[in-house]
């Protein structure tokens, strides 16, 4: 096998670290803060920044303000970007819904979102998780009935991220009560800015507010603000889910890497009890899984990369990924605290301030990794269906 990138990538690869070297992302205003996921901050004014590089619609066709690039760049900018931990959680949403609206939308759709959402203008969020809908969509309550032109939309959505900071939404909802569970849902293109729609942010376990329940109460939305075919939205849910299960977690090597660099530094200047903390044996052991842990996520990630470039269809290797780097991410703000120990209490006057507060919050948000997304315990199903070919097993 040949990992080598080609002459463009490559060429790409240090444009980006050169703009990067200009750019510092600290001068820029955050208005989500780093869930650790691999994405970063959320900055609206930095991925207005990039944006004005094309960048966030690179693999876009150009017609729709994107640069007609190969999916792989697509993937070598995320990597760069995820290393350095610029802000991207404010356009990540944008990542998947955009290329459902290129798949899927109508002509209008597509001109009246796709540049604003490449120029970093419009900003999406997807409302899929209800109160009693989380990892089982067909048990979705949110109706959208028809009236005229438009659907009345009504119903709740919950563990949205980025809602509140958000223009649009992507929703699933129910369009046919009637018809079987998997063929009556259809995807609605929601305006946050409707009369009806409430947005109220949910604190989390690191204090922040990044999660968010938004209701919908009797929203009217344009019959042609409907996704794909009535009735038929499962198909496009899945396919986005596919891209979020993947571009959601194709930064944590990178981004795992960049923290293991940080604990190796760190323990190479640390003592306790006299003793470095780089010649315990307990401490080398597990920063060498992390790193061992860490090239096998990369590897994964670039063959699902590669898959992805050539135009190939996902069944389950998303789910790999995203199994085996949540786990990864558990791991490391597992073993980060561990390393940090008694020191782990973020302390301004240290000059290992920001690792402590990253591995702290991190360590806040490790048993989210496990369930944004679909849970870990159903992407092992989806593998032994889809990849080990065993079948759906028996109801209980």
């Amino acid at each position: 096998m040949d990992f080598r990138f080609t002459e463009e990538e490559e060429k790409l690869r240090q444009e980006v670290r050169q703009f990067l070297s200009q750019e510092h992302v600290d001068k820029f205003p955050v208005e989500l803060e780093d869930e650790y996921y691999g994405m970063g901050a959320g900055s609206p004014a930095y991925s207005r920044r990039l944006g004005q590089k094309g960048w966030l619609g690179i693999s876009w066709p150009k017609e729709y303000g994107g640069l007609g690039r190969p999916l792989m760049e697509r993937f070598i900018l995320l990597e760069e970007l995820t290393y350095h931990r610029a802000p991207q959680a404010s356009h990540f949403f944008n990542d998947s819904v955009g290329p459902s609206i290129i798949r899927h939308g109508t002509e209008k759709q597509k001109q009246a979102f796709l540049p604003n959402m490449s120029r970093g203008e419009l900003f999406f969020c997807t409302g899929l998780s209800e109160p009693d809908a989380g990892s089982d969509m067909l048990a979705t309550k949110t109706k959208a009935t028809k009236n005229g032109n438009s659907y009345i939309v009504s119903g709740q959505k919950v563990w949205i991220s980025g809602a509140h900071v958000s223009h649009w939404m992507l929703t699933l909802a129910r369009t046919d009560p009637e018809a079987p569970k998997n063929r009556g849902l259809s995807i609605l293109l929601v305006d946050l800015k409707s009369p009806g729609v409430t947005v109220r942010p949910i604190t989390n376990m690191a204090s922040l507010e990044s999660f968010n329940e938004v209701f919908l109460d009797d929203v009217r939305v344009p019959q042609e603000n409907l996704l794909g075919e009535e009735n038929k939205g499962l198909r496009v849910v899945f396919e986005s889910l596919e891209g979020d299960r993947f571009w959601a977690r194709a930064g944590r090597a990178p981004l795992a890497k960049r923290d293991l660099e940080d604990l190796v530094e760190y323990v190479k200047e640390t003592k306790f009890c006299r003793e470095s903390l780089a010649a315990n044996q307990t401490v080398r052991h597990m920063l060498v899984e992390l790193a061992v842990d860490i090239e096998a996520c990369r590897l994964l990630t670039y063959k699902v990369a590669w898959l992805l470039s050539n135009g190939a269809s996902l069944t389950h290797e998303a789910c790999i990924v995203k199994t085996f780097s949540d786990l990864l991410a558990h791991r490391l703000a597992n073993i980060g605290l561990q390393i940090l120990g008694p020191y782990a209490e973020p302390n301004s006057d240290s000059r290992w301030s920001a690792l402590q507060k990253r591995m702290t919050r991190m360590y806040a948000f490790s048993p989210g990794y496990l369930i944004a997304g679909g849970t870990v315990e159903i992407q092992k199903q989806t593998i032994a269906m889809r990849g080990l070919g065993l079948g759906t097993p028996p109801s209980r």
